[in-house]
């Protein structure tokens, strides 16, 4: 976890190629089968990487939610995903995995799920617009990331919400804004291309696309074949 106001920039990217190496035994097959039917081959495997590819995008979120606690919702909330295709030299596609890193407020297990003040400790001294105040702090945030920890307080940090209407895990870092105020910065988790990073899931993630794409070349011959336009 990384609380630098800079952090939200766009990390990097994961990037995934289908080609039609992938199943070379699949498009051979294609190839025979759709022999006299003009164009029935291009047809049937640019159809099937444009299955694989929604599949690759779908398969990504659950290869993210085996280790981290996410939802789908805020997986897409700072996903963005990159696909091009190329038809000149066969058929590939190639799909690059990208995102601003995750408010940690955005992980399972945040809380307190709105921002709420801890009476019990008293007011405590704040800076609001250049004059000191005392106001009740907020409760002591919680959170994590992973689905095999457990939620860390953080004892300096809490759920605020901002002016925007944008709800986060935020921590003073000791210095004011120019209105004078404290000033504070959001607590923030992985990005989706640190998540899928890992040498194994993109590993994965490369070897489900090809037995993918073989299943749908063989659907997308199927249907041609069947008279499917």
């Amino acid at each position: 976890m990384n609380s630098s106001a800079s952090t939200n920039r766009i990390t990097g990217g994961v990037t995934v190629t289908v080609n039609e190496a992938a199943g070379q035994q699949a498009v051979e097959r294609a190839k025979a089968l759709l022999t006299g039917i003009q164009g029935g081959a291009e047809k049937a495997m640019r159809a099937a990487m444009s299955r694989t590819v929604q599949r690759l995008r779908s398969g990504s979120n659950r290869a993210i939610q085996e280790k981290y606690d996410i939802s789908d919702a805020n997986i897409r909330s700072e996903k963005n995903v990159r696909v091009s295709y190329s038809y000149q030299n066969g058929v590939q596609a190639v799909v690059t995995f990208s995102g601003r890193k995750l408010p940690l407020y955005r992980f399972g297990g945040a809380s307190p799920a709105v921002p709420t003040q801890d009476i019990a400790a008293g007011k405590k001294p704040v800076m609001v617009k250049g004059v000191w105040t005392r106001q009740y702090p907020g409760v002591a945030a919680r959170g994590h990331q992973f689905k095999d920890t457990k939620t860390t307080q953080f004892s300096d940090a809490f759920v605020a919400r901002m002016k925007s209407g944008h709800i986060g895990i935020f921590e003073r870092t000791g210095g004011s804004t120019s209105e004078g105020s404290d000033a504070i910065q959001e607590l923030m988790g992985s990005s989706v291309a640190q998540m899928l990073g890992r040498q194994e899931v993109a590993q994965r993630l490369t070897e489900e696309a090809y037995q993918n794409f073989e299943k749908e070349l063989d659907d997308a011959v199927y249907r041609i074949l069947a008279g499917w336009r």
